[in-house]
C-alpha cells in the first residue's frame, strides 16, 4: 500500500482541505450559472408538462414506464457508491476511503434527492403523491404493504435519512476545525463562523466525546451496510415481482446492486479527477486513491459481464417460450441499439482498468467512466422500456420514442446534480479531515504501555481547579495520561484532533451506552414497521395479489426498513445526549489548537495535590502548562 501521508503534517492537512472553502474563482461561478440555467429550463419544462398533461411525453399503451422511471433507477444506483465507500470500506478498514468518502457521501445525498423527484415527475398529478404514504385519513385508505412500490418508498426514504445522518455525523469534527479557523481569522460574529458553530454542535475533540463518537460511527456504518444490498434489491423488485418477460427474474437483485455500485464508482472517478486539480488537493487525493476506486470497478465489471452472459443462457435453459422470444428480440428488435451499446460500455471497456497504465492515465479513466455512466443509463432505459413494449401478445407490442420534454428533464437532472455538488464543494470540506489526519497519527501513536493499576476515568468538572497541558506529539500526551493514571488521578479530560482509541488500552474508559440506544431503536423500529403493516392490512381485511391480509414474508421488508431507520435515529440521539452535543459552546479547558494539530490534557485535583501534579509533570514533555480554575 502506498504511504500517502509521509510528507504531510496535521496542520498541512487542515490548511490544504480548508483552503478549498475560500471564495471561488470566476470559472466556478460560470460553471454554477451554466448548470443552474439548464436546471431552470428543466423546471420550466416540468411545469409545462404539468399544465399540458402527460401527452407531451412519449408514454403510450403499453409503454407506461419509460424514461422517468429509468432515471429514477439510475440515480438511486449512483447513490450507492457513497454508502459502499463510507460504510462497507470503513468496516473493512480500507485506507483509500478516507480521501474520497466525503465527496461520495455528498454524491449519495444529491443523487437520492434527484432520484426522488422522478416518481413525482412520472406521476403527472404530483399533488396526490401523498396517497402512497401510510397515515390516518378520512378516506380510510392505507397503502398496500405487500406492493414492491410501497417497499420502494420506504427503502429510498430510509436510505436518504440514514445517509444524511451518516454524512452529518462524519462532518461534526471537521466543522469544528473550520469553526475554529474562521473564528481566529474573522471573529465570533462572522456569519460563517456562526453557521459552523451550529453544525459542530459544540464539538471539542474530548475523550468524553470521542468514546461515544467512535461507537456511534461504527454502528451507523453497520446499519448502513445492509442498505447497500436492500435498497437496490427492493428497486429491482419493482420489476421482478411482475410477470413480464425480462423482468420476472431472481437475478435482478444482485444484478441491480452490482450495476448501482458500478455506475456510482464511475461517477466518483469522474468527479474526483477534476476536483483534486480545481481545489489543489493533489497531495490529499492522490493517484493511488483513484486507482483503488478503479480496481474496485474491476470487480463490478466482472459481475456485470456475468449478468449479461447468464441472462440469455437462462432464457434458453428455462425453455420458456416467452422468455426466449424476448431474449431474441432484445438483440434483434428496434431497441437492440441500446443493448449493443451497453455491453461494451459496462462490461468490456472498464476491464481495461486491469492494466496499471490505464488506471494511472486520467484522460483514459475519465473517458471510460463517462462510457460507464452512459452505458448504465442505457441499461436502465433498456430494462424499463423493453419489457413493457414487448410482452406476451404480439398485438400489444409497440415502440417508444422519448420526446423533447423527457430529454430536457433528463439533461436538467444531470445539471442539477453537478450544480448541487459544486455548492457542496465550496461550502463544506470535500475530504474528511479527521479521518485523513487519523492515518497520520496512527504511525505517530506508538506508545501503548498500560497503566499498572488503571483507574476508571471520570468526567472533569468545571468547578474544580486543574492544570491544562498542551502537547505537539500524541505519544507525550499518552505518557502523561499513564503517569497521572499511575498516581491515581481520575478526573482528567483529553483533547485530540484525531480519534484516540489508544487511550482505551492505557486507562479504563467508561462504557458507552450508545449501543444500547442503537439496539433499542432497531428493535423498536422493527416492531413498529411490522405492526404498521399488520395493522393497516387488518383495517380492510382484503386478499390482495392472492396473499392473505397478514402476509409476513413481504412485511419483513417493512420491518427491516423500520429497524434500520429507527436504529440510526436512536443511535444519533444517544450520541448527542451522551456526547453532550446539544450546545454550541465548547468544553471547559478547550483550546482552538486542539482541532488542528495539538493535543491537550486537563488534570483536576484537590488543593493539597497541586505540588504532586507539578512533580508528575516532570516525567513527560509538554509545550505549555496552564493553571485553570473552576
Amino acid at each position: 500500500m502506498e504511504d500517502i501521508t509521509k510528507n504531510l503534517t496535521l496542520s498541512e492537512v487542515d490548511k490544504k482541505v480548508l483552503a478549498a472553502l475560500k471564495p471561488p474563482v470566476l470559472l466556478y461561478y460560470l460553471l454554477l450559472a451554466g448548470f443552474a440555467f439548464v436546471a431552470a429550463i428543466g423546471l420550466a419544462t416540468w411545469v409545462y408538462q404539468v399544465r399540458t398533461g402527460m401527452g407531451v411525453t412519449g408514454l403510450n399503451h403499453p409503454v407506461g414506464w419509460a424514461t422517468y422511471i429509468a432515471n429514477f433507477v439510475f440515480w438511486v444506483g449512483i447513490a450507492h457508491s457513497g454508502t459502499l465507500i463510507s460504510a462497507i470500506f470503513f468496516l473493512v478498514r480500507a485506507k483509500f476511503r478516507d480521501a474520497v468518502s466525503r465527496s461520495a457521501e455528498a454524491m449519495t445525498l444529491i443523487a437520492i434527492m434527484i432520484a426522488g423527484l422522478f416518481p413525482l415527475i412520472h406521476l403527472g398529478r404530483v399533488w396526490v403523491f401523498y396517497y402512497i404514504l401510510p397515515y390516518p385519513s378520512e378516506r380510510q385508505i392505507w397503502p398496500n404493504f405487500k406492493s414492491a412500490l410501497v417497499w420502494d418508498v420506504l427503502a429510498v426514504f430510509t436510505y436518504f435519512v440514514v445517509s444524511l445522518i451518516f454524512f452529518f455525523v462524519g462532518l461534526i469534527p471537521d466543522a469544528a476545525a473550520e469553526r475554529d479557523k474562521l473564528e481566529q481569522e474573522h471573529g465570533k460574529n462572522y456569519w460563517r463562523t456562526k453557521i459552523f458553530r451550529r453544525i459542530s454542535l459544540g464539538w471539542s475533540g474530548a475523550l468524553s466525546q470521542w468514546r461515544h463518537y467512535n461507537r456511534a460511527y461504527l454502528y451507523f456504518a453497520a446499519l448502513a451496510t445492509p442498505l447497500v444490498i436492500s435498497v437496490h434489491s427492493i428497486v429491482s423488485w419493482d420489476f421482478a415481482t411482475s410477470l413480464l418477460p425480462g423482468w420476472h427474474s431472481t437475478l435482478f437483485a444482485p444484478y441491480f446492486v452490482a450495476g448501482a455500485i458500478h455506475s456510482g464508482l464511475a461517477m466518483v472517478i469522474l468527479i474526483m479527477i477534476p476536483l483534486r486539480r480545481l481545489f489543489n488537493l493533489e497531495e490529499i487525493i492522490t493517484p493511488w486513491h483513484i486507482e483503488m476506486v478503479a480496481k474496485t470497478m474491476i470487480v463490478t465489471t466482472l459481475v456485470m459481464a456475468y449478468s449479461y452472459t447468464i441472462e440469455p443462457f437462462m432464457a434458453a435453459y428455462s425453455k420458456n417460450l416467452f422468455e426466449w422470444q424476448f431474449s431474441v428480440w432484445r438483440r434483434t428488435g428496434w431497441l437492440s441499439w441500446s443493448y449493443y451499446m451497453m455491453l461494451p460500455f459496462n462490461a468490456i471497456f472498464p476491464l481495461s482498468f486491469i492494466f496499471k497504465k490505464v488506471r494511472t492515465n486520467y484522460m483514459l479513466m475519465a473517458a471510460i467512466s463517462v462510457l460507464v455512466v452512459v452505458g448504465m443509463w442505457l441499461e436502465r432505459f433498456f430494462i424499463v422500456v423493453g419489457s413493457t413494449a414487448h410482452d406476451f401478445l404480439p398485438h400489444a407490442w409497440d415502440s417508444y420514442t422519448p420526446t423533447w420534454v423527457e430529454f430536457t428533464i433528463t439533461a436538467a437532472s444531470f445539471c442539477l446534480f453537478f450544480f448541487l455538488f459544486l455548492l457542496f464543494s465550496k461550502n463544506l470540506p470535500v475530504v474528511p479531515i479527521t479521518d485523513f489526519k487519523s492515518q497520520i497519527d496512527e504511525k505517530r501513536k506508538t506508545f501503548d504501555e498500560k497503566c499498572a493499576q488503571p483507574v476508571k476515568i471520570k468526567k472533569a468538572l468545571s468547578f474544580m481547579p486543574g492544570y491544562k497541558f498542551v502537547f505537539s506529539e500524541p505519544n507525550e500526551m499518552l505518557k502523561a495520561v499513564k503517569a497521572f493514571c499511575q498516581a491515581g488521578y481520575n478526573r482528567i479530560e483529553v483533547f485530540s484532533p484525531t480519534k484516540i482509541e489508544q487511550l482505551e488500552k492505557i486507562v479504563k474508559v467508561p462504557f458507552s451506552p450508545v449501543k444500547i440506544w442503537a439496539l433499542f431503536g432497531a428493535i423498536f423500529g422493527f416492531l413498529f414497521g411490522l405492526g404498521l403493516a399488520i395493522g393497516a392490512s387488518q383495517l380492510d381485511d382484503l386478499i390482495v395479489g392472492g396473499k392473505p391480509p397478514v402476509a409476513l414474508i413481504p412485511y419483513w421488508i417493512v420491518a427491516f426498513e423500520g429497524g434500520v431507520l429507527f436504529g440510526a435515529l436512536f443511535n444519533l440521539a444517544g450520541l448527542i445526549i451522551h456526547g453532550r452535543l446539544f450546545r454550541t459552546s465548547t468544553m471547559h479547558g478547550y483550546d482552538k489548537r486542539f482541532s488542528k494539530d495539538k493535543y491537550g490534557l486537563v488534570v483536576q485535583y484537590s488543593i493539597k495535590d497541586s505540588e504532586e501534579v507539578k512533580n508528575i509533570s516532570e516525567s513527560f514533555r509538554y509545550e505549555e502548562m496552564e493553571s485553570i480554575t473552576g
